[in-house]
């Protein structure tokens, strides 16, 4: 019994690293897109505000338009592994958590009631006794809150607009040229 117990802990303790450890690299790949992204726009951005913009600055910016979707479904690819991954792993954690040789804390089992049911944890070791759920909380389920979906729709978007922009500048010089 004694042995499984440390089996047990020992598991527990490894999925808990792998957890916390994709956590915390979902959340730098996240900023590490936005970082490029937001770049990728203002790059965009700066070529499109300029006064007289020859053919090739617009050919740029289309290129510039296809790199950026294809990098915002890269991102929605990434961040959804990485969120999905995190998910396996916090389940194993509750499973762990909810089986009857399981004396230790549950703090997995605790987050995804908070999370997922909205219930108010109640401690009474702590001060206060009691954690609400916050709105954010509420909140996470909804699609645009997800932002392994909201942030890749978000930049896909400003990319598909650019996109569609050059495309009519180069109809345009075109039809120009040939007229």
């Amino acid at each position: 019994m004694a042995l499984d117990q440390d089996v047990l802990r020992s598991d527990y303790a490894h999925l808990l690293t792998l957890w916390t450890s994709g956590v915390r690299d979902y959340h730098t790949m996240l900023s590490d897109y936005l970082t490029a992204n937001s770049i990728f726009v203002a790059v965009i951005g700066l070529l499109v505000s300029r006064e007289s913009l020859a053919l090739p600055f617009t050919l740029i910016i289309v290129l510039f338009s296809i790199i950026g979707i294809l990098m915002s479904v890269q991102m929605a690819i990434v961040l959804g592994r990485f969120s999905g991954q995190n998910a396996l792993w916090e389940w194993q954690l509750r499973g762990i958590e909810t089986m009857p040789e399981w004396r230790e804390r549950k703090p997995v089992n605790s987050l995804y009631r908070l999370r997922e049911h909205r219930e108010t944890i109640v401690e009474d070791t702590n001060e206060p006794r009691f954690f609400e759920p916050s709105w954010a909380f509420r909140q996470h389920r909804q699609w645009w809150a997800h932002r392994a979906i909201s942030f890749p729709w978000f930049f896909g978007t400003v990319y598909g607009l650019f996109l569609l922009w050059g495309l009519t500048q180069v109809v345009r010089a075109s039809t120009l040229s040939w007229g």
